[in-house]
């Protein structure tokens, strides 16, 4: 199954315009019009009908029924080398810039004792400001601190940077002012953009991504554990809340999430109090990406950025359905309902999505995410907001144990059910 999913999604991504003319033959819209003819070529997400009389006919795939699109994808997708672009076609940055492209490098001196070390994607785009990710480690920032967010930054675009200073033994204000001058340095030496600038950290700094998030004019954050500083709640902005299932501090996140309302998720995983794994960072960037563009689609700037991560998340959900289906079906979900991805990309996620949504268990990880979230809003945000060591109750036990019995063989979901109602892990 795995393996006919992989191949579809490459012939859904490879639609050419070098193959055989097909025959003449009957074309639906899904208005429900009709036309005869026979298609030429398809390129950039349109196919070239020549009708009987002679005239051709250019129509985008998205205004075709689905049993069409699947033919023009078995015709032409074997055919020829030339993929069609569902991007803005706009060229990468490849020199000129103050940093290395592609390469950790650092620490670099921002001023004043501040220091940070950077990450530059190969998939900046040109004349476009990119998003900022900076990271707040609780025992300070070193190379490493960067790695785990690569892929994330590699698919949306973005910069990453990791303050070498920031740790717990500093005051909340410190830390604030080590990040306000990274920042501050970072845009004014690359195309950053300072009204994009998100921020995560794990335990502590959880805590200053929320804190940082609120006092700079940044786009949102991503906390790794964490609790939301006295004053200190974002204005503004997107939230992904990672936590741990049995971390001490997964009443504060749920907390921190359920404060934040609309603007937050709280995603949990299989672990104590630890830093959330490297494909959650890549899933809390890409959220944290479309969740921006979907808000703001309707300004000419950031159109071609869309069609950009659009091209992209298609991609990735083609690698993704060959290896773990029921994380790609969700993107697919995430992009159609959320994002609301439109034109001709709709029409190749649409096919997507249909396969993926067999098996039944790739529905029930989605349904089973949700269901978490609930779980977390209900049982855990109003317990503390503050750490509680070795915590449980008999009704968040026992609502644990149901879920976990209802998502019995759900990828992941299965096992987070059965430890949301483990005790919290020890000091």
């Amino acid at each position: 199954m795995k393996l006919k999913l992989a191949v579809f999604f490459i012939f859904l991504l490879t639609l050419f315009s070098n193959g055989k003319p097909t025959e003449s033959r009957e074309w639906v819209s899904t208005a429900g019009t009709k036309v005869t003819g026979a298609a030429q070529s398809v390129r950039a997400g349109k196919v070239l009908l020549k009708l009987g009389d002679g005239r051709e006919l250019t129509v985008p795939l998205d205004k075709l029924s689905a049993a069409d699109r699947d033919f023009l994808t078995a015709h032409f997708g074997e055919e020829s080398g030339t993929s069609v672009s569902t991007g803005s076609g706009a060229a990468f940055v490849t020199e000129d810039l103050a940093q290395k492209i592609g390469e950790v490098v650092g620490p670099i001196d921002a001023g004043e004792g501040s220091h940070y070390f950077l990450y530059i994607p190969k998939s900046l785009r040109k004349d476009r400001l990119a998003p900022l990710m900076h990271v707040n480690d609780a025992g300070g920032g070193n190379a490493n601190s960067v790695k785990g967010f690569i892929q994330g930054a590699e698919i949306c675009g973005w910069v990453l940077a990791a303050s070498v200073e920031s740790k717990n033994g500093n005051t909340t204000a410190q830390n604030f002012q080590f990040a306000k001058k990274n920042v501050a340095h970072i845009t004014g030496s690359l195309p950053v953009d300072p009204e994009r600038i998100y921020f995560t950290g794990g335990s502590g700094g959880g805590a200053m991504s929320f804190y940082n998030a609120a006092m700079l004019p940044g786009a949102g954050s991503m906390p790794q554990i964490g609790y939301i500083p006295d004053n200190a709640v974002p204005k503004k902005g997107d939230h992904f809340v990672c936590g741990g299932t049995t971390d001490y501090n997964r009443y504060t996140s749920a907390n921190a999430a359920q404060v934040l309302g609309k603007s937050a998720i709280h995603r949990l995983y299989v672990a104590g109090h630890g830093g959330a794994p490297e494909w959650l960072r890549t899933e809390g960037i890409v959220w944290l990406n479309g969740r921006h563009l979907a808000k703001n689609r309707r300004s000419r700037e950031i159109a071609a950025e869309c069609l950009d991560y659009e091209a992209s998340m298609l991609e990735w959900i083609g690698k993704l359905s060959s290896t773990e289906a029921h994380r790609a079906y969700y993107w697919c979900v995430f992009l159609r309902d959320e994002y609301k991805v439109s034109g001709a990309n709709a029409a190749l996620l649409g096919t997507v999505t249909a396969k993926l949504s067999s098996p039944t268990e790739n529905v029930s990880y989605v349904k089973g995410i949700e269901e978490i979230s609930k779980f977390s809003e209900k049982h855990y945000a109003k317990v503390s907001t503050g750490s509680q060591f070795k915590h449980t109750t008999p009704q968040i036990t026992k609502e644990s144990e149901k879920l976990a019995a209802e998502f019995a063989g759900v990828p992941m979901i299965e096992e987070i059910m059965k430890q949301l109602g483990m005790p919290t892990v020890g000091n």
